[in-house]
């Protein structure tokens, strides 16, 4: 079981006023002191394939994936969303990376839902059919490369609830498009991960983890706040301290054989993301030396 870092942990695009930005290269050197051999790309690291792949090797670490949100929903935006999905692909296999973590793009409607969507507003059964075709078709595209789709369940999408991540799921070809399970999302969302495993659990190729907060979660339900209302009150805690069932979570995958990679994020945190990330990447390697498993 491997176990990687995100950028998004110290640069979140989502939120970029609540924290000054760090220079990449002293970002990736954080990665290294908190512990982790492993990143995904993330905006402020290096788009040029070249740059990166030195500045990853210099530092002993392997580039896993990236994350991008793709408006396929839209007909008229196929090519935008193509070009995208594969300007990142290509980057990532320059570099030594396999996984496109693909999201729907969302917009602002749906951000200032957050967490408190109305699904009856959702796509519409066309745009469904669009979204499938654009992730089954970018996945052809890049299989060449030895790259992979997984697609994330992401909050202020329209793939945000159980139900739109269960018809996502339903809708795309499991050969072709995998699930990047973002075990905090889905709990953010209305979702149980427990519970979608037991009828998805073969469709998880990639995790996403962290934790939610029940009281932040709750306040920002009944306050209607945005997503980015939530992420500057800190809704995302350190792991093991919310309620999303994270040690369960990881407990059933480990019993369901899963061997990829747990990306371990907390996009938002009121100390030193260096901090958090150790104390993230403890928690999880001490539940699996629980369980028998073996993390790197």
């Amino acid at each position: 079981m491997r176990i990687a870092t995100a950028p998004v942990n110290w640069n979140n695009p989502d939120v970029p006023e609540y924290r000054a930005w760090l220079p990449y290269e002293r970002m990736m050197d954080e990665f290294v002191e908190a512990g982790y051999d492993a990143t995904e790309w993330g905006p402020g690291m290096p788009e040029d394939p070249d740059e990166l792949k030195r500045e990853l090797d210099r530092r002993g670490l392997t580039m896993v994936g990236a994350f991008v949100g793709l408006p396929f929903r839209d007909a008229d935006r196929y090519d935008e969303a193509m070009e995208r999905g594969l300007t990142i692909a290509r980057r990532l296999h320059a570099t030594g990376g396999t996984l496109l973590i693909a999201a729907e793009a969302g917009d602002e409607r749906r951000k200032g839902e957050a967490g408190h969507v109305d699904e009856a507003n959702g796509l519409t059964d066309q745009q469904w059919r669009n979204l499938a075709k654009g992730l089954e078709d970018l996945a052809d595209a890049i299989a060449p490369m030895g790259m992979s789709v997984v697609f994330h369940n992401h909050v202020a999408t329209y793939v945000e609830t159980p139900a739109e991540t269960a018809r996502l799921l339903d809708e795309t070809d499991p050969a072709k498009v995998g699930w990047c399970l973002d075990i905090g999302h889905l709990a953010y969302g209305g979702g149980d991960a427990l519970a979608m495993l037991d009828q998805y659990g073969d469709r998880v190729r990639h995790i996403h983890l962290k934790d939610v907060s029940g009281p932040i979660l709750d306040q920002a339900k009944r306050e209607q706040w945005s997503f980015g209302t939530a992420l500057k009150a800190y809704i995302f805690p350190p792991l093991g301290e919310g309620i999303a069932q994270c040690r369960a979570v990881v407990e059933d995958l480990v019993k369901r054989g899963y061997d990829g990679w747990f990306c371990l994020e907390q996009d938002t945190a009121d100390r030193d993301p260096k901090d958090v990330a150790r104390v993230n990447r403890e928690w999880l390697e001490g539940v699996l030396a629980d369980l028998g498993v073996k993390a790197g």
